[in-house]
């Protein structure tokens, strides 16, 4: 009998296991992770779950009798320390090894470390349920929240912070929150929002130190000025969890290193998810993409890797954030060089901005606009040739443009 081990039991993993049934694997498959949970959502963690909005069974990636329907057996709390190439095994923290076959690394990632001052005080992070759990029954009891990064991850916290009538103070060094992700006009109007809310936003500004204060914190910052807290949140991005390949000589770079197929440089290793840097034949470079399109995509890539029927499969990359009652939503990922060209009136609460590289549209942003978002991220896949007047005139939908992209494709059929 043949066995496939999944290495990290999140969302990549839970859809690579599943996938692997679904492509007609028909022997073992072990699903290892190192949380006590069954694989679960991380992005409403900082948004509906960290409210209360939602509870722990509507963050389930699939339902717990999903994986015994599938035969798949889930070895939780459990942490993978080693993998020996030499004997196809894979080395748990308890002392036992598992057989493999073939292998996937679905490990994620991590919170990047903060620290601070000569105490080496750190924030708390945002990154698994369990942190979820404690963050939301800390924020029950009110008081005051020190965020450090304007990121996604400390925006959304700091919107749902507000909502439970939090103060929330928001630092970035950045001159401008969101500023790898979004464009200017999309990071003006999410500063207004947040600070229309009573956010103290402050951006350009980082912490020197945190100092212990009674039962809180004392930040200095780099402006001079002192913000009291009660509690400090980090959110200054995910760092790959590639320790495991890298310890067993499998090519890493800020990630496992893989081809378009989800292959590493072992022929019977394949990586997917967070933990990677990947060969994105849309993109047509390496690139490292946190999100759960590319963790589901990428996955089913990897599972039909290993059932022998390789497809490669590529579409704009999607993401999203959900900011008080705001839908942020992006496709495709804009490089140096492209023009910005702002669809709608960047001052109110619905707009867009385009993307265009030499007359083809590369990426747009929409702000509170999910009928353009859906239009836009088809072009953007189709990289549909548009103007920068077609792309500002709002007289123009996106969808008659998907029309016509549509057109031109049927005629080179």
């Amino acid at each position: 009998m043949r066995t496939v081990v999944v290495v990290g039991a999140g969302q990549a993993g839970s859809e690579l296991a599943v996938a692997l049934r679904q492509t007609g694997f028909d022997d073992r498959i072990v699903l290892v992770g190192a949380e006590p949970h069954l694989p679960y959502q991380r992005p409403p963690l900082s948004k509906a779950f960290l409210l209360g909005k939602v509870g722990q069974e509507t963050l389930r990636a699939r339902a717990p009798e999903a994986y015994a329907k599938a035969g798949i057996e889930c070895e939780l709390d459990t942490s993978a320390i080693g993998i020996d190439r030499s004997t196809g095994s894979v080395v748990l923290a308890d002392g036992r090894r598992l057989r493999y076959d073939k292998l996937a690394l679905t490990t994620g990632g991590r919170p990047r470390d903060l620290r601070f001052g000569p105490d080496d005080i750190a924030g708390r992070a945002l990154h698994t349920l369990d942190d979820a759990l404690a963050l939301r029954e800390r924020l029950r009891h009110g008081g005051r929240i020190l965020i450090v990064g304007g990121g996604f991850v400390g925006l959304e916290v700091a919107a749902a912070a507000t909502g439970l009538g939090i103060a929330v103070t928001l630092v970035e060094a950045q001159p401008r929150v969101l500023t790898r992700a979004c464009p200017p006009a999309v990071s003006g109007f999410v500063e207004r929002e947040h600070r229309a809310r009573g956010v103290d936003l402050r951006t350009g500004v980082s912490v020197r130190r945190l100092a212990r204060r009674g039962g809180g914190v004392l930040a200095e910052l780099s402006d001079d000025t002192e913000v009291g807290a009660d509690l400090v949140l980090t959110g200054v991005g995910i760092a790959p969890n590639d320790a495991l390949a890298a310890d067993a000589g499998l090519a890493v770079d800020d990630g496992v290193l893989v081809g378009s197929l989800a292959g590493t440089d072992d022929p019977d290793i394949v990586a997917a998810g967070d933990c990677t840097r990947q060969w994105n034949g849309f993109l047509g470079r390496l690139v490292r993409l946190e999100s759960v399109q590319n963790a589901t995509d990428q996955a089913r890539i990897a599972a039909r890797t290993l059932c022998g029927k390789p497809t490669e499969r590529f579409a704009a990359p999607w993401f999203w954030s959900d900011q008080y009652d705001h839908k942020l939503q992006m496709a495709g990922v804009p490089q140096a060089g492209d023009t910005a060209v702002v669809r709608g009136d960047a001052s109110s609460g619905s707009f867009s901005v385009v993307y265009l590289r030499d007359g083809t549209l590369t990426a747009l942003h929409a702000v509170n606009r999910p009928r353009e978002f859906t239009a836009g991220r088809q072009l953007v896949t189709a990289r549909a040739a548009m103007t920068p007047a077609e792309a500002a005139s709002e007289d123009i939908p996106l969808s008659d443009l998907m029309k016509r992209q549509q057109r031109i494709a049927e005629r080179t059929i």
